[in-house]
């Protein structure tokens, strides 16, 4: 009994330390800050790295809003460059096609040689001539007789020679430029153009577009490890021309001459369009006129420069001018009687009531100032007539329908870089897509500098300091009086290029503009189709150009 009271005491005595030993330790957690900064870096360090990931995230779709932009911009402008090289191959197979009619004239001519048949009756006449001027009293004129007598045989030489060599010449080539316009081969390709340039123009929309979304410089073909893997994963980039009224450029009939991309009209009767045409007439006899005047223009270039001999030297023989008579009558024949409504040039599009544009823009500059003829070429009066035009026509709306056209890019959007803790809310119902418009135009006339000088009239094109050329030094005091010319003067004047609204101009361009086509919504709402049946575009069908603005300031 002694002996468990006596152990009592230190039982409690150890406890009594091993609480306050606890109750220590327990205190000292509080006081003791070794190794808290490591758990504060732990959640400053994630925090951070959330922060990176959603910097860089944002960033990369950023870029890859900025590159599908490009991708399109230049896609765009690929696909209407190849519309715009359409029309332009139109306009200058039309001047081939005239230009095929005056030199089958000239050539049929020196294959018949009918001008040189009367030269030696002419030249027999100037002989004559001179035999009675040796016999003349009048001394002045005995020499003057004998020059004849002794050119007369020289100038029938030239005639001779000259006919000879052209009646070789036709001998060759004649057949061939008889048969084209026997088969009619210029009209053929001209079809072709109207038909095929649509799919050219789509397919390099397309593939512009895909070369803009291959990673890398390894391969153009994506055939690298990493362009495969990243087209796996998201799929290529598309690009898609669409007509203003809101179908691919591909889906349009091309042989309708109503909604084909190109706004040209084959007024052959022989040819599906006149059929379809309820003014036909009037585009054939548009198209007969431009053909009689451009042929007669080309005649009159071939006979001028061909001829220059016998019109400034060899005049006596008069042969110029028959040889130009019998010509004429050669393409008269051609135009008139052997093909009278077939080998017709392609014309423009005429505008829904049937005026022809190039006729109402003639008649804007006249309008309202009967006594001052405007020219649209002039800097001033351009405003007034493209005023006075939309007076008359729908101007705007019909160069946003036949000449306007928008070109889409199309692909699924990117995968997020923290897909646990990030995600791109648009890539739920829609995918990526933007957007660009294109016009095809005729550009004004440019200004260039004359100068003259002592030396005669001298041209100088853009680039150079205005009223001076880049031969001039400008020395702090002015202009160098060693430099400058004497006497000086100064004439800006326009460029020498057609300005007419038809497809003789083979001056058509393309430009990027900004796109505000009112079906721009419609389009962009659109599934283009094919092998883009799956793509889930937005739903801009209530959305306005101001809003479409707003998403996207292109």
């Amino acid at each position: 009994m002694r002996n468990r009271d006596a152990q009592t005491p230190g039982l409690l005595t150890r406890i009594r330390t091993a609480f306050e030993s606890a109750h220590w330790k327990l205190r000292s957690v509080h006081d003791d800050q070794r190794g808290s900064i490591s758990i504060i870096s732990v959640f400053v360090l994630l925090m951070f790295t959330m922060l990176m990931i959603m910097i860089v995230n944002i960033g990369t779709h950023v870029d890859d809003k900025l590159k599908m932009q490009n991708a399109v911009d230049a896609a765009t402008y690929s696909g209407g460059l190849v519309l715009a090289r359409g029309m332009n191959s139109l306009a200058y197979t039309n001047h081939l096609l005239c230009d095929v009619f005056a030199i089958t004239a000239f050539l049929r001519e020196a294959s018949g040689r009918n001008a040189e048949q009367l030269v030696p009756g002419i030249l027999t006449a100037w002989e004559e001539t001179g035999n009675t001027l040796q016999t003349s009293p009048f001394r002045k004129f005995v020499p003057l007789g004998l020059a004849i007598e002794q050119r007369a045989p020289k100038e029938q030489d030239t005639v001779t020679a000259y006919s000879e060599l052209n009646a070789a010449a036709a001998d060759l080539t004649l057949p061939v430029f008889e048969y084209i316009l026997s088969e009619r081969l210029i009209g053929h390709y001209q079809r072709a153009i109207i038909r095929t340039m649509p799919e050219v123009a789509q397919a390099a929309t397309d593939e512009v577009a895909r070369r803009h979304g291959l990673l890398g410089l390894s391969s153009q073909e994506g055939s690298s490890q990493s362009q495969t893997d990243y087209e796996e994963q998201r799929g290529r980039q598309f690009g898609v021309l669409w007509r203003t009224a809101g179908h691919p450029v591909r889906e349009e009939d091309e042989e309708n001459p109503f909604t084909r991309t190109l706004p040209a009209i084959d007024p052959d009767p022989n040819e599906l369009d006149f059929a379809q045409l309820v003014d036909a007439d009037r585009y054939m006899a548009q198209a007969v006129e431009q053909r009689r005047q451009l042929s007669m223009n080309y005649l009159n270039q071939w006979n001028f420069d061909r001829l220059r001999l016998f019109r400034y030297e060899g005049k006596m023989n008069l042969f110029f001018h028959l040889w130009r008579i019998a010509t004429c009558g050669h393409l008269e024949e051609l135009l008139t009687f052997e093909y009278p409504t077939t080998n017709l040039p392609i014309v423009m599009r005429h505008l829904e009531d049937g005026r022809d544009v190039e006729g109402v823009i003639t008649q804007a500059e006249n309008l309202q100032r009967p006594l001052i003829t405007l020219s649209r070429r002039r800097d001033s009066q351009h405003p007034i007539v493209m005023e006075n035009a939309r007076l008359l026509m729908e101007l705007n709306e019909y160069i946003d329908q036949d000449f306007h056209f928008v070109g889409v890019a199309y692909r699924r959007h990117r995968k997020e870089l923290g897909p646990g803790l990030f995600e791109n809310p648009l890539n739920k119902i829609a995918d990526a897509q933007t957007f660009a418009q294109v016009r095809l135009f005729l550009p004004r006339p440019r200004k260039r500098l004359n100068h003259q000088t002592s030396n005669g009239d001298q041209e100088i094109g853009l680039g150079g300091t205005y009223g001076f050329t880049s031969t001039i030094e400008l020395t702090s005091g002015g202009i160098s009086s060693t430099t400058r010319p004497e006497p000086f003067q100064e004439r800006w004047g326009l460029e020498n290029g057609p300005t007419h609204w038809d497809l003789l101009n083979q001056n058509w361009m393309v430009q990027l503009v900004p796109a505000t086509t009112p079906t721009l919504g419609e389009i962009l709402s659109g599934n283009p189709g094919e092998e883009l049946e799956g793509f889930r575009p937005p739903n801009y069908s209530d959305a306005d150009n101001r809003t479409l603005k707003r998403i996207n300031n292109h």
